[in-house]
């Protein structure tokens, strides 16, 4: 048999949840039997090394770039001169049903969705429009993926019975806790041993609720000066949350890193994690955070089977008092459930690999 070569289809291979699950499986798969290539719209943070683990990327346009019927046009042209993959995975939740539907059409024998979210915050327009490629999915997928069992029916609906859920993987030696990291991390911007930091790790988008976080923060931080909040990622609302933050005079408190590859390094410098999302699948983060045992205050709008370890609560978004008080009275264990076993990439790649060889 030869090597299997899998056609992975994202936005662009950036720093989001999604994008750093593949990278996890893709790492660790084995390559001499199954190969990852990617049709993308733009560039990523991850392209470099996809190229040095041997993959291809293929760069073209979006739907929301050139419009439905020159989007067709564009994923005919390429399955068609294309005919080597016989796999497709998709990952760009409801825009997967016109791909599956133009891959189904083109021959692709093997055609998967992969859910990661569990809502959308589109306009009325926009959700009727991508309902209707959803339907497409449930049409024309031959497989379903998903994060959770609430991704799952978010996504697939009638079908969401039939999917398997892949949990999202991570490296348990990269996300322990260490002490090391923690004084390299707060030595960088000179955080001293004694200031609570208070992180969130997200891109910079509506969904992610950030002006929630900077106001709990504003709230936190007039009574308890000696706090940091330490934002990790980077996205369209970036500048108006920085203008945000200088509103509510806490912009010297405010450290925004941007996107880095080294996020795991940065789990350790925090004292808290704080997770407010408007809604979730289940949050590749939270996952991360608990391995490092990290305390989580996150929304309740969240998939509730991401709480692993007892210093994890929910709150609601209308109650900031409980947040409050939440930030002063949960600490980090060393002792994290061993029920997060199940997210070692070590497991997830095993049944993703024997996955693939077994449509072959």
């Amino acid at each position: 048999m030869g090597i299997i070569r899998v056609l992975h289809v994202v936005r662009g291979m950036n720093l989001g949840g999604a994008e750093t699950f593949i990278m996890n499986v893709y790492r660790k798969i084995d390559r001499n039997k199954v190969q990852f290539d990617f049709l993308v719209s733009r560039d990523g943070e991850y392209d470099e090394e996809i190229k040095k683990l041997g993959g291809k990327i293929y760069k073209t346009k979006y739907l929301t770039d050139v419009g439905p019927f020159m989007y067709k046009r564009i994923l005919k042209k390429f399955f068609n001169e294309h005919k080597e993959y016989e796999i497709i995975h998709s990952h760009v939740d409801k825009t997967t049903g016109i791909i599956l539907e133009v891959a189904s059409k083109c021959g692709i024998k093997y055609r998967i969705s992969h859910s990661h979210s569990s809502g959308s915050s589109n306009n009325k327009l926009i959700v009727l429009y991508k309902d209707y490629l959803g339907n497409k999915i449930i049409k024309y997928a031959t497989n379903l993926f998903a994060c959770s069992d609430e991704a799952a029916r978010w996504l697939f609906k009638s079908r969401s019975d039939e999917a398997v859920v892949i949990n999202n993987g991570i490296d348990f030696n990269k996300f322990s806790y260490n002490d090391n990291k923690r004084e390299k991390i707060r030595s960088k911007y000179n955080i001293e041993d004694n200031t609570l930091v208070i992180g969130h790790v997200g891109r910079m988008e509506k969904v992610k609720n950030h002006k929630f976080l900077l106001e709990l923060f504003s709230l936190y931080n007039a009574k308890n000066q000696n706090s940091i909040l330490l934002l990790i990622g980077d996205g369209s609302l970036r500048s108006e949350l920085e203008e945000y933050s200088k509103g509510l005079n806490i912009d010297d408190k405010v450290i925004f890193v941007g996107n880095t590859l080294d996020v795991n390094e940065y789990y350790n410098a925090m004292d808290i994690f704080v997770f407010p999302s408007l809604y979730e699948g289940l949050p590749f983060t939270l996952i991360e955070s608990q391995v490092n045992g990290l305390p989580v205050i996150a929304s309740n709008n969240i998939d509730k089977k991401v709480k692993f370890n007892e210093n994890f609560v929910f709150e609601s978004l209308d109650n900031v008092d409980e947040w409050l008080i939440n930030l002063n009275k949960l600490i980090r264990i060393t002792n994290i459930s061993n029920d997060l076993d199940k997210y070692n990439i070590d497991k997830v790649v095993k049944k993703l690999e024997e996955f693939y060889k077994g449509l072959k």
